[in-house]
């Protein structure tokens, strides 16, 4: 029986950093890698923009900066391991510390030895509540297999519409693909009622199906896939909402599952999701074996409960713990924030952290804010439009989470929230945040920055409206502050309404009724803030301004 030091069963993300980092800390120890698959190194996160096009081949998703493809002699000459392709650890022995592989090439099995184990072994995509037909018309996408198969289909012109099941990041990254790229009429089904269920809050989804619905992606949200049914080269489907649909095809992009079936076989201690229990050094609870990627299950940051977040971002990360802890190490996994990502046609989206719902859920107190903003000074010719939504906990003014949409840079905004988060920062921090700044780059106050006043303003009786509501009709007086330009390019329908500008708000004053609750509106929100204050040192009690303006506040839009 062979026996290497170290074992991993598994490669693209987590694997293969381990081994590489392994390799290189240690270049004595024999280092062994089995892959099921042919494919070894690949940009899983890549697949929708090889599916789409944008991505010329599937050569480009495992290739170095310098176009070199990260395979077997790859790995062997530049990184210091041996990896083994088209071979499936099926099997693990704790006592005798060896493995059963199966070479699926001869069908053959063999035992490995080793010293060190680690499973990463992935995900495994999630399975719908209804009998699925066998056919290459129906697939998940989580697996370059998956990709292949489509762009194949889609390049030859046998794809004239396709049914996208799952409105997450996945499904709408290849709504945007089969619509935008392909020309393929595209709908998609979300059960839940929002679009990114995970990810954004109601509130914050809303542009995101707008920017959809502009580019003819037709959705159904509370609604579930009940049938399939072939029929020839054509996929019948029913809806719970009893409507039916006849495509070319139909992606399942529905989510993942942990692949622990090795480790739940071994006895080592699965987690509340069925991912792998690990602790802050990525040991099972075997301390001989470890575990990383999509396979294990992680404890978020802010909650302290555990969480199943398969992310190649993360699962690199894991790589590296899991590599120096058995090179005698002592660094540590602090655990996940979740920060999320997505282009969405022309907007973008993103968070971290938690979202308003997550933190009611987790039984935190939290209040949120909202704003929007353009990502460089107006006057600037490439400023474009973003808007975020902060959560707090009004106690301790603790910064629980962030999130962000718009054609702007919001990943900026992400990634630096994502470090205050990391040092548990305050909303005083963001008034004490210094950042760059130039015109082609940032205003001269930061969006961070905004968003820490305006916090800071409620507790001085400014009250926001959430901007996800419809404010078309109540028993409110809607108070517009825009210039007539602007109401007259974008409409905002509202019974109760009055326009006065805010430059005209002090001398027509005695318009308003202070008996009657003030809502105020504006473009992005600023406006009608300011609005605010005039109102309240006129003696008026009862208002509040909706947050983000017309940029978020789009369902009562002409």
């Amino acid at each position: 029986m062979e026996k290497s030091d170290i074992v991993i069963i598994g490669g693209v993300a987590c694997g293969c950093k381990a081994a590489a980092t392994l390799a290189r800390r240690n270049p004595n120890l024999r280092i062994t890698l089995f892959q099921k698959e042919d494919d070894l190194s690949y940009a899983t996160c890549g697949l929708p923009y090889f599916a789409s096009g944008d991505v010329d081949s599937f050569r480009a998703l495992t290739e170095t900066s310098y176009n070199v493809v990260r395979d077997v002699e790859y790995f062997r000459k530049s990184k210091g391991f041996n990896a083994v392709t088209e071979s499936e650890v099926i099997e693990i022995n704790r006592i005798e510390k060896k493995v059963k592989v199966k070479d699926l090439k001869t069908g053959d099995s063999y035992d490995h030895g080793y010293d060190k184990l680690v499973i990463s072994t992935g995900a495994t995509p999630m399975k719908l509540p209804i009998d699925i037909p066998k056919t290459d018309r129906i697939m998940p996408f989580t697996r370059p297999e998956d990709a292949r198969n489509f762009r194949k289909l889609a390049q030859t012109g046998e794809i004239g519409s396709a049914l996208v099941v799952g409105g997450g990041f996945i499904g709408c990254e290849m709504a945007e693909a089969t619509a935008s790229l392909w020309g393929i009429e595209t709908t998609l089904v979300e059960m839940e009622n929002q679009l990114l269920p995970y990810a954004l809050d109601e509130d914050m989804a809303i542009p995101v199906a707008k920017e959809m619905e502009a580019n003819d992606i037709k959705f159904h949200l509370n609604t579930a896939v009940t049938e399939f049914e072939l029929d020839d080269d054509k996929v019948k489907v029913k809806l719970s909402n009893d409507e039916q649909l006849q495509v070319d095809y139909v992606f399942l992009c529905v989510g993942v599952n942990p692949a622990s079936h090795l480790a739940e076989a071994a006895g080592l201690e699965l987690g509340e999701s069925g991912g792998i229990k690990v602790n802050e050094y990525m040991q099972t609870s075997d301390p001989d074996i470890y575990a990383g990627g999509d396979v294990v299950e992680s404890i978020h940051q802010i909650t302290g409960k555990p969480i199943y977040l398969p992310l190649g971002s993360i699962a690199n990360r894991h790589g590296r713990i899991i590599a120096d802890h058995i090179a005698g190490g002592d660094e540590k996994f602090p655990g996940v924030l979740g920060a999320f990502m997505i282009k969405v046609f022309d907007l973008n989206a993103g968070s971290v952290g938690l979202n308003q719902r997550a933190a009611d859920e987790a039984g935190i107190n939290a209040n949120s804010v909202w704003a929007s903003f353009v990502d460089k000074p107006d006057y600037y010719p490439e400023s474009k439009p973003i808007s975020l939504k902060m959560v707090f906990n009004p106690e301790d003014r603790s910064l629980l989470g962030i999130q962000a949409v718009g054609k702007g840079d919001v990943v900026r905004r992400i990634d630096v929230f994502s470090a205050f988060l990391q040092n548990k920062a305050r909303i005083d921090d963001l008034l004490d945040f210094e950042h760059g700044y130039a015109p082609p780059y940032a205003e001269a106050l930061d969006p961070l920055y905004q968003l820490g006043a305006i916090a800071k303003s409620l507790e001085h009786g400014f009250e926001q409206e959430n901007p996800g509501n419809d404010y078309s009709r109540g028993d409110f007086i809607l108070l517009d502050v825009r210039e007539p330009e602007e109401v007259e390019a974008l409409p905002f329908k509202a019974e109760n309404a009055i326009h006065i500008p805010l430059n005209d708000l002090v001398d027509n004053i005695e318009k308003l009724d202070k008996s009657k609750k003030i809502v105020i509106l504006c473009h992005r929100g600023m406006r009608s803030y300011q609005a605010s204050h005039i109102l309240k040192t006129a003696g008026f009690e009862h208002i509040s301004y909706i947050a983000g303006g017309t940029t978020l506040a789009v369902k009562s839009l002409a």
